[in-house]
């Protein structure tokens, strides 16, 4: 697929797309889920490229929102969990909008052009948006305070018993990912004062001058977000790669994000996102675990698992990125896209 993928993106799947026939693909499992991480706010310039990747230009996400609407039934995010909890019929090409990760350009940027577009999002946050005081994803931080004064993973200081998985060897995302990994291991705590460790050692402030582009939603902006008829479900307390934390620590950042980010927008949250949502992030412990912790339903970050089976706990999502195309789009959401995968062996 990797020599095949330019091909079906700039030429196959805007063929199909243009001819329409991709509207005659049913979606897989009766419906799709489409998944977005925030928008790029326009006071957010000179960004890198890798962390920036996983959001989209705003334009793109009007046009993308519109697509979505004229090929598809896009659903309330409650018509989901009807579906989930209660067995209710879903329409034909029922789809579903969520986003990740809570950063404060889902308020300030997202929300207005999908009120403008009347399309209801589901927004899985971190327990850090349950708290008054601002915050940002660890492994963001991390990325740009290795990066500001070139830091790698043997000057991370991490705490005694933890060491870097190779942290010598690969290019600078590969040593950021071996220290988002070796970060994981430890409990909530110990990675708060670690990075605060590594805060000290350098001035970032110029990394982070777009708060609407780092900052993750505070409880008074989730409440104003949920308020404004969104529906908002859990993402873990600190977003760690799950399967490297112990079954307790992973039990709570599941579990207690639940009850947190319910006490702070006073409703039920019958939903929960897998951190990086995976194979090489989770697996059958997490899923059991999410059950364990009163949702209803999970979602992966990825449109197909291994196990080949539907569960509520293992729901699948397309995740957009900012080179994403409306044709490539449509492609990953009607199943062509993953048979195509599957039929060249990945």
């Amino acid at each position: 697929m990797r020599f095949v993928s330019p091909l079906l993106k700039h030429a196959v799947y805007p063929v199909l797309h243009r001819t329409g026939w991709l509207d005659h693909i049913p979606p897989p499992g009766g419906y799709s889920v489409v998944n977005y991480h925030g928008v790029i706010p326009s006071d957010h310039s000179g960004g890198d490229a890798f962390l920036d990747g996983n959001l989209v230009l705003l334009e793109t996400f009007r046009q993308q929102l519109q697509f979505l609407k004229v090929h598809y039934d896009v659903i309330h995010p409650e018509e989901f969990r009807a579906w989930v909890e209660h067995g209710q019929s879903l329409p034909r090409r029922a789809l579903l909008v969520t986003c990740d990760d809570g950063l404060l350009n889902t308020l300030t940027d997202m929300l207005p052009m999908l009120q403008s577009e009347d399309v209801s999002c589901l927004f899985f946050v971190t327990g850090a948006s349950s708290r008054n005081h601002p915050a940002m994803l660890w492994y963001e931080e991390l990325y740009n305070l290795m990066r500001a004064i070139s830091l790698d993973g043997r000057q991370l200081q991490l705490p005694a018993g933890e060491t870097t998985d190779s942290a010598s060897s690969g290019n600078f995302q590969s040593q950021w990912w071996n220290a988002v990994r070796s970060g994981s291991r430890l409990n909530a705590g110990e990675r708060a004062d670690w990075i605060s460790l590594v805060r000290v050692r350098c001035d970032p402030s110029q990394n982070f001058q777009s708060e609407r582009r780092w900052r993750l939603l505070t409880q008074p902006e989730l409440a104003q977000l949920s308020e404004s008829g969104m529906t908002i479900g859990a993402h873990t307390l600190t977003h760690p790669v799950l399967s490297l934390c112990s079954e307790e620590e992973a039990f709570r950042e599941i579990k207690q994000s639940k009850v947190d980010i319910e006490r702070a927008v006073g409703k039920p949250v019958w939903a929960f996102a897998y951190p990086f949502g995976n194979p090489a992030t989770m697996g059958e412990r997490e899923i059991r675990l999410a059950q364990d912790a009163g949702y209803s339903c999970a979602f992966l970050n990825v449109e197909s698992w291994d196990s080949g089976s539907a569960h509520l706990f293992q729901l699948p999502r397309t995740h957009v990125t900012r080179n994403t195309t409306v044709a490539e789009l449509a492609a990953h959401l009607s199943g062509l896209h993953s048979r195509l995968q599957r039929g060249f062996g990945r």
